[in-house]
């Protein structure tokens, strides 16, 4: 059989085979031949995982990883996943890199950490951004004025928490993404949060909010409101609230619920039974999804 070289391969080629490496051996690729360079300057995909198996430290690895990438190499999705609690100024300083001159596209944060991780700003104002997730253990408390994702339309937050009463940062960070698509609250718990309580952006599509229904003591009265006109999908699993002062579904076609009330703002996992005074009050919300068409 006759050998194969790879640099005698067409440019596409070459591309594609270089998009199923490891991120260091893609990376270490690029040295081996300016032609090499010039052709593999979008990398579709660079995930780090410290869960995986590699030499050295997670840190060195990520950091030499990204130092051998040429000045115009783009990457298209960036994925960082941690276990092991990692420098908040290194991680930054990854983001910044790769959020300032790599027109990422697609940005994973799985980052764990015992005070909590705070965002770089800069996340908050990326142009090229067309999907966001973001967990574990992130604190977001603050975006700057001029925050603006404006090809954001998928957004996913997981066990992520707000913490900014006065000027709640959960609506600033709604408010930043026009054209948002789709919404995933994932291991969200209200009673942690301090936010004012409002879901709303006339764009969203499909909001997912999802909690584990177990032992529950709630915060003060407290009342959600959903101002989203253009929904068409709502899967919602959560206890409960004192009300929901606004319900804006004039566009559902389905809804999956998952509800619990709450007796006194608490869940023993007992439920309510006749003559138990009820703290949740879920009749606005019913009555605005009155018009759906699918209904679980």
């Amino acid at each position: 059989m006759d050998r194969i070289i790879l640099s005698d391969l067409p440019d596409d080629l070459i591309r594609r085979i270089v998009s199923f490496l490891a991120a260091k051996d893609a990376a270490s690729l690029l040295v081996l031949s300016k032609r090499f360079r010039n052709v593999y300057t979008i990398i579709p995909d660079l995930v780090f995982d410290d869960r995986a198996k590699f030499q050295g430290t997670f840190t060195g690895l990520v950091s030499e990883a990204l130092a051998r990438l040429e000045t115009t190499t783009c990457i298209r999705r960036f994925s960082l996943k941690s276990e092991r609690g990692l420098d908040s100024d290194r991680i930054n300083h990854w983001l910044r890199d790769v959020l300032n001159n790599r027109g990422v596209r697609d940005l994973e944060m799985g980052i764990y950490g015992d005070n909590g991780y705070i965002l770089p700003l800069e996340i908050f104002t990326c142009k090229t951004l067309n999907k966001l997730k973001l967990g574990r253990e992130i604190v977001i408390s603050l975006l700057p004025q001029n925050a603006l994702l404006p090809s954001l339309k998928t957004l996913i937050f997981e066990s992520v928490w707000f913490c900014n009463l006065d000027d709640c940062a959960f609506q600033a960070f709604l408010l930043a993404c026009p054209v948002l698509k789709e919404l995933t609250i994932d291991g969200m718990y209200w009673e942690t949060w301090k936010w004012s309580g409002i879901v709303s952006s006339r764009s969203l599509q499909r909001l997912t909010i999802g909690r584990e229904l177990i032992n529950f003591k709630g915060p003060d009265p407290q009342n959600i409101i959903f101002d989203t006109p253009s929904l068409a999908y709502l899967d919602y699993s959560d206890f409960v609230p004192d009300g929901y002062t606004i319900v804006n579904f004039e566009s559902l076609v389905e809804a999956k619920l998952n509800l619990l009330v709450m007796v006194n703002r608490r869940w023993n996992e007992v439920f309510a039974t006749d003559g138990d005074i009820l703290s949740s009050n879920a009749t606005n919300l019913i009555q605005g999804i009155r018009n759906v068409q699918i209904l679980e």
